[in-house]
């Protein structure tokens, strides 16, 4: 039994080749950006604008520690179990962009997603994550996952997607 994950789920890894396909094709300019994230990986992300300063949406008045990047910790992410990949746009020069959460390349990079079989950050009402795409199958929730994986090994999880 392991816990260890170090690659995508093998329909995680395909939905994300086939969107990024399908999107280039669309005029998209994006790219997988993060997927698999180790605990140390996550912790490190949820610390950020709240115990590590970061300088993205740093405001010394209204933000001094930055903006929050995520809500989940190690195992309370879909990242952590290979099940989650993130798709940022490239600039002209290459380059990750982020657009604003108003720009409509969002709504066409998520519809695409969800063609794909994959369940969009964009859609959440408490914390929208755009550039979050996820396959969890039949996992009714991240707990359900966190206990599978460290009592069965992340072979328990994978059989459900």
């Amino acid at each position: 039994m392991s816990t260890a994950v170090t690659a995508l789920h093998p329909k995680v890894a395909e939905g994300a080749s086939a969107m990024l396909n399908e999107a280039q094709a669309r005029g998209l300019a994006v790219g997988v950006f993060m997927g698999v994230r180790n605990a140390e990986k996550q912790n490190g992300l949820y610390a950020l604008g709240r115990t590590v300063k970061n300088p993205d949406g740093y405001d010394p008045v209204k933000k001094p520690m930055g903006n929050i990047i995520t809500n989940a910790q190690a195992w309370m992410s879909w990242h952590s179990y290979g099940l989650a990949v993130d798709f940022a746009f490239k600039n002209s020069k290459g380059e990750w962009w982020w657009p604003p959460d108003n720009n409509p390349k969002w709504d066409d990079l998520g519809v695409l997603g969800k063609a794909f079989g994959f369940e969009w950050g964009g859609d959440w009402t408490k914390f929208p994550d755009l550039p979050h795409f996820q396959m969890r199958g039949k996992i009714p929730s991240i707990a359900q996952a966190k206990k599978l994986v460290l009592e069965q090994g992340i072979e328990a999880v994978w059989k459900l997607v």
